[in-house]
């Protein structure tokens, strides 16, 4: 249910038990002609979870911003309204969600976020109603795959190629060139988001002369992974890479270390990006590799609010006692994108809503966005990437440290390669 908060309209939420929907914010009730509404679906619970950590955060940042600098849109002053549903982690709930946003809470703009798993169910739902979408957190190449074309949709992400070469930056970090018949296996599952990572890392390692071990891509949730573990077990492969959902990770690394393989490098993409994630890891986190998409040291500055990343990063910290997640800087980045889209279409009518979308040249606390980029049906803007390892403090604590920029030299380095992992040190 809503409850309502003054006139200006910060965060609306609604609970609907038939949904079984939780919520990450408040909620509020719009006063005709005066705000605009943004849809969003969130991870708020579930696998995903630490993906959406921060939801409400930033949209209280971003709506509080406007409240204070309302956008002239229609001829008259607005603040904006953002409805945020929890997905739970559930692909089909983002999807009856999604619509539910457009077609109960008339939306004027959606927002999807937070991997593949929420992006492209939601954008898809987008599509089919003919709504503005911007879309971040999705590698392009998933998200392209799901359609045929994109009308109402522009993704803000990397690329997968570029997630190769970034991992491909790692492996040789940890002393695994090129041409050298490394063995790499793959770790993926037979969703969208997998099978795109999977089709092209196979077409990449051999070319760049590694030998890719394939035990075949596993259904998301399975428990047991003594086949992959078996397999990578007889062939003695020197990297595991792949990105897989939290449970899944543990579920397979677990199995893997159990029966005694050994690697020189891991490099995971999804479930080793949070904190929050790899601290549950425990040990087993120890010097993780994963490619890192935002850090308080990058130099961004927000055309929006005038905030740059170590500034936003304080002020998290303060309120929630711990760093900044690197979701919630793109969940305050496509908010961002949001409002300068209004902003610059003077409009609601969704047409021309669109179009301001696809004209955006602005920098977000999380970089540069120019959407003049296509790949296949889908027009995407590139955000930097970099390589990070999870190290341990000298209090013991975990930080993701970033040891590789050479596809973006201008973000700074903040740590240097550890040799080892759980696998090669689960003795000592």
């Amino acid at each position: 249910m809503k409850k309502v908060i003054a006139v200006v309209l910060v965060l609306a939420i609604t609970i609907t038990t038939a949904l079984s929907l939780s919520s990450c914010g408040n909620s509020t009730d719009s006063k005709a002609g005066k705000t605009i509404k943004i849809g969003y679906v969130n991870p708020t619970t579930g696998a995903l979870a630490g993906n959406g950590e921060g939801c409400e955060w930033a949209v209280k940042q971003i709506t509080d911003y406007v409240k204070d600098h309302p956008i002239t849109v229609d001829g008259e002053e607005k603040t904006i309204e953002v409805i945020v549903y929890d997905s739970e982690s559930n692909q089909n709930k983002c999807t009856e969600l999604a619509q539910k946003l457009i077609e109960e809470d008339n939306i004027d703009l959606m927002i999807a976020i937070q991997t593949p798993n929420t992006v492209i169910p939601v954008a898809q739902v987008a599509e089919r109603f003919g709504v503005p979408c911007i879309a971040t957190q999705s590698p392009v190449d998933p998200l392209a795959n799901s359609l045929e074309e994109f009308n109402w949709t522009y993704d803000f992400f990397y690329t997968l190629d570029e997630v190769y070469e970034s991992q491909k930056a790692l492996w040789i970090k940890a002393g695994y060139k090129p041409n050298t018949g490394a063995k790499v296996g793959l770790l993926f599952a037979n969703d969208t988001d997998g099978t795109s990572w999977h089709d092209l890392f196979l077409k990449k390692l051999a070319k760049d002369g590694y030998e890719a071990i394939d035990p075949g891509q596993y259904p998301s949730g399975t428990k047991d992974f003594t086949n992959v573990a078996s397999t990578f077990k007889e062939k003695k492969i020197d990297i595991i890479a792949g990105t897989n959902i939290p449970p899944d990770f543990m579920n397979a690394y677990n199995a893997i270390i159990a029966a005694g393989v050994e690697v020189g490098c891991v490099t995971m993409g999804k479930c080793c990006l949070l904190q929050s994630d790899v601290e549950a890891l425990g040990d087993l986190a120890d010097g993780i590799m994963t490619q890192v998409w935002w850090a308080p040291t990058n130099p961004f500055k927000s055309d929006l609010t005038g905030i740059n990343c170590e500034e936003i990063n304080n002020i998290y910290k303060k309120d929630n006692k711990r760093i900044m997640p690197q979701p919630t800087a793109f969940a305050y980045a496509g908010l961002e994108l949001a409002v300068q889209t209004f902003k610059a279409a003077g409009t609601t009518d969704k047409q021309k809503v669109l179009e301001a979308i696809g004209k955006l040249k602005c920098q977000t606390i999380v970089g540069s966005v120019d959407y003049s980029k296509k790949l296949k049906g889908l027009k995407y803007s590139s955000s930097v990437l970099t390589g990070g390892q999870w190290q341990r403090d000298e209090n013991g604590e975990l930080q993701l440290k970033i040891i590789d920029n050479s596809l973006y030299p201008d973000i700074p380095l903040t740590g240097k390669y550890i040799e080892g992992n759980a696998t090669n040190n689960k003795k000592k």
